[in-house]
């Protein structure tokens, strides 16, 4: 007999949607904690009361996240009011190490009265011929791995994906700035046994994200 209702998601699946329903909100968590706690507090002569805030922000945030499921006004009350309390806190504890000499000096330089008036200095050279042809190219392909994530049907492995392929995607961007900026003014060629010593910790990641892919694809 044809049963026609929704199969109920096994507990594998549950846990998968849970994982990926918790990085959904850390992810963004950690990232506006390292934007508006972390590196303000990072500055120089920073008090420590700024450097704990900032740390009991991070705490606060997973430790919402982590409770989040099982008691949802603990978790609201940590990861949101708690967090962004303590993200002020941090800012507040700064003072005058959060001004906007401190932390843009030259957006301040432009304003400052002592700048020297006149026309903008002209720069010492220009970019290489098809450097904005490269620098498209490497653009376009870093594109690629960040559309093919979203082929992943998987919940686990969808996570998995999109972070290897915005990884990827960031890798290639800067490898082709530096191509696209550096052309025509190549240094002597190193050794090949050098070279390859400098690209062994990329190719030592790139063999286990491999050996990761195969093991997962052989488990299905």
């Amino acid at each position: 007999m044809v049963s026609f209702w929704p199969m109920s998601p096994s507990a594998e699946e549950r846990a998968a949607l849970e994982l990926v329903r918790r990085a959904n909100v850390l992810l963004p968590g950690l990232y506006a904690w390292a934007a508006t706690a972390l590196y303000p507090a990072q500055v120089r002569g920073a008090p420590n009361v700024s450097r704990l805030a900032a740390f009991a922000a991070l705490v606060s945030l997973v430790s919402g996240v982590a409770v989040g499921p099982r008691r949802p006004s603990l978790g609201r009350a940590l990861g949101l009011y708690g967090f962004v309390a303590l993200c002020a806190l941090t800012w507040l504890s700064l003072g005058q190490l959060v001004a906007i000499d401190r932390l843009e000096p030259t957006k301040a330089a432009e304003d400052d009265p002592r700048v020297l008036p006149g026309e903008p200095l002209t720069p010492r050279g220009r970019l290489p011929g098809g450097a904005v042809v490269v620098l498209a190219v490497a653009v376009i392909g870093a594109a690629l791995p960040l559309l093919l994530a979203w082929r992943v049907t998987r919940s686990a492995h969808a996570l998995f994906a999109h972070a290897v392929s915005i990884g990827c995607a960031v890798a290639l961007v800067s490898a082709g700035a530096e191509i696209a900026v550096r052309r025509g003014r190549w240094a002597s060629v190193e050794p090949p046994a050098r070279r390859l010593g400098q690209a062994a910790a990329s190719l030592a990641a790139l063999a286990i994200v491999l050996i990761v892919g195969a093991v997962e694809l052989l488990a299905d």
